[in-house]
């Protein structure tokens, strides 16, 4: 019998609605999911904002954990009770991009809480292929980094950090702290932090950064090559900030890498010397989604080797879900996490 549930539906910028809703139901080769938790992202507010296009009406969210609740004909890898996080992407496997290798840039992609409906929702059902079983040692919360996380994951993948390499990450909220912690999992030796609020700064030294900068009062081309005297070797930009992202070719070495990971909105645009990118042979990279990294992050989780559980800064339940956008961005927030019952 289908359930009747809660669920955060999108149906435009500024317009968020708390709907009861029938529950869906898997079909086959399908995963019922009883949600319990979900995070917010910068996606979600670019989408609550307009600044990022979504099918509406839809249920908003995409880092999410749960239980299997049900599964569709021919499902024989998942039991009902199964801890499970997924890869929020489901992609066409039959496009140029899949066939060649690229399925996160996929032509046909359906994401969760942007073209089909997300985890901000007692359920949701998505194929077996984007499911993944959690280990016992990874609570709900932790396991809703797994999203970010792997999108972390892809990005430093792109930046190919080396061993005793320098790390710049301009913006350490929520996803720069997973970014800054990747650095240091990928080999780097200094991993700096650029940021305005004091508390991300100090999460991110808690959490493995060397060196934590405040650009409200400090240069921070001046500062790095203080630290480094050429630059840092690789600058990833988390923030989404066309000004920081225009900054970052004065930041790293002759040689170095540029990521731009951070969405910025659609319609801004910055300005780069392509003279400096020439003469200097700088990579400048985007960073978009995840490259199949899901099973990666699970295990930096279980394996204790990226802390998140100090990146929670305010807990909602799902009826208070409203309240998530008057919150996001807030100088005392970090990562909000919506929770449901159980």
């Amino acid at each position: 019998m289908m359930a009747v549930m809660t669920a955060a539906v999108l149906h435009g910028p500024g317009d968020i609605r708390l709907e009861r809703r029938d529950g869906p139901e898997p079909g086959p080769g399908e995963v019922l999911i009883r949600i319990r938790a979900c995070g917010v992202c910068g996606t979600d507010a670019a989408l609550y904002r307009g600044e990022y296009p979504a099918r509406v009406p839809v249920v908003i969210g995409h880092e999410f954990s749960g239980e299997v609740a049900a599964v569709g004909g021919g499902v024989t890898s998942f039991r009902a009770g199964a801890r499970v996080t997924v890869d929020p992407n489901v992609v066409c496997h039959a496009c140029d991009y899949c066939r060649g290798g690229h399925e996160h840039l996929c032509e046909n992609v359906s994401s969760m809480g942007v073209h089909r409906d997300g985890a901000d929702a007692d359920y949701c059902v998505m194929p077996a292929g984007n499911v993944y079983p959690l280990p016992d040692s990874v609570s709900f919360e932790a396991a809703a980094f797994c999203e970010p996380l792997a999108c972390a994951v892809h990005g430093l993948d792109l930046a190919q950090v080396r061993l005793g390499d320098t790390v710049l990450v301009l913006g350490a909220g929520g996803m720069g702290n997973l970014i800054a912690q990747c650095a240091r999992n990928a080999g780097a030796d200094r991993v700096v932090v650029s940021e305005p609020i004091a508390m991300r700064r100090q999460k991110a030294l808690e959490n493995g950064a060397t060196d934590a900068l405040d650009p409200t009062d400090q240069d921070v081309e001046e500062e790095i090559r203080r630290l480094t005297r050429i630059g840092a070797d690789v600058v990833i930009e988390a923030a989404g900030n066309p000004a920081a992202q225009a900054s970052c070719p004065s930041l790293v070495r002759k040689g170095g890498t540029v990521v731009w990971f951070g969405v910025a909105p659609q319609d801004r645009t910055v300005e780069v010397s392509p003279f400096r990118i020439n003469e200097d042979e700088l990579r400048v990279l985007g960073s978009y989604n995840n490259q199949f990294a899901t099973g990666r992050a699970i295990r930096l989780l279980a394996e204790g080797r990226v802390r998140v559980d100090n990146l929670i800064s305010h807990r909602l339940e799902l009826r208070d879900y409203r309240e998530v956008f008057r919150l996001f961005g807030g100088r005392d927030t970090l990562k909000l996490m919506v929770t449901m019952g159980g």
